[in-house]
């Protein structure tokens, strides 16, 4: 007799998969991220308390006037307190002027808006006999350069006949010293930024003049309104600029220390100086600015110098 067939049981087996914990989320790295910048300023104050007290006041004065530094050398840009003038002028006023190229070497520009407090009344006072004699100095300059020309003239006749067409003028902003071209292929080549070679010569003579004095230069370049054929890439806002940039390339290699030019602009023909007539051709020009040393320098000059004078070598 066969034996009944047992049922074994069915056996039901549930595995469960792995479970993931839940998203801890970015909180300890904004925790981490707190905690390093603590120890960096912790780290920084340190530092500055161990240093001296010019130092001290050195970073203070790049975070008040971030602009006045150059952001490469970190060196204020006004006046490099390795060089001298600032005491020249502060202590010899604007007689400093008359041999500025034997005083202190090169100049720097004097900064934007730097001031000071506690001038007293005399200082004031001398603050201004300075501007007065500083102006003064400007219009000799003026009469030097008239003198200088002159004589260059009589020995070059292609000068000679560039002086015709070259102004001096004193005006409200400085000494302006403009090159008309009052014909064509005078000081530039037509359509060009190549100076001719009298006019580069010209050019020598007065940035060997220029460069004694401790004023900034400003260069612009003017045209006319006749512009480039229809579709040229090349207008005359290169034209003006690339003009500009040629004058100042033969001022600073002829004697303008360095930094003296603070800016090279190309305004095209929208700063004619016969604007009746747009197409003139006196309107084609470079103009170059002295500036003038006001009152207002000579005090941002004082502010700086008591800043940087525990800095300043004797002289």
């Amino acid at each position: 007799m066969a034996e009944p067939r047992r049922e074994e049981p069915i056996l039901i087996r549930k595995r469960r998969r792995g479970e993931h914990h839940g998203h801890h989320g970015g909180a300890w790295k904004v925790a981490y991220a707190d905690f390093v910048t603590a120890m960096m300023a912790f780290f920084l104050v340190m530092w500055i308390m161990q240093l001296s007290e010019s130092a001290r006041k050195a970073i203070a004065s790049y975070f008040n006037e971030p602009g006045a530094f150059s952001f490469l050398t970190g060196k204020a840009l006004p006046i490099d307190i390795k060089m001298r003038p600032a005491r020249y002028v502060l202590e010899k006023g604007a007689d400093y002027y008359d041999n500025f190229s034997e005083r202190g070497g090169p100049y720097q520009p004097f900064p934007i808006g730097v001031g000071l407090t506690g001038i007293s009344p005399e200082q004031w006072k001398q603050l201004q006999q300075d501007s007065i004699r500083a102006a003064q100095r400007l219009e000799r300059l003026q009469q030097e350069l008239q003198q200088m020309l002159q004589e260059l003239a009589a020995s070059n006749p292609e000068i000679g006949e560039l002086l015709g067409s070259l102004r001096l003028e004193m005006t409200p902003e400085g000494l302006r010293i403009e090159l008309l071209e009052t014909r064509e292929n005078l000081f530039f080549r037509v359509g060009s930024a190549e100076l001719r070679p009298p006019a580069v010569e010209l050019l020598q003579r007065l940035g060997a003049a220029l460069g004694k004095l401790p004023n900034s230069v400003e260069v612009e370049g003017h045209t006319d309104s006749r512009s480039f054929p229809p579709g040229s890439a090349y207008t005359n806002w290169e034209l003006s600029t690339d003009r500009a940039n040629a004058a100042r390339r033969v001022l600073e290699v002829s004697g303008l220390w360095d930094g003296q030019i603070s800016s090279v602009i190309g305004y095209a023909d929208r700063k004619l100086r016969v604007p009746e007539n747009p197409f003139d051709t006196a309107n084609r020009r470079v103009s170059i600015l002295v500036r003038k040393l006001t009152t207002a320098d000579f005090v941002r000059l004082l502010a700086v110098q008591r800043d940087t004078s525990h800095a300043m070598p004797p002289p």
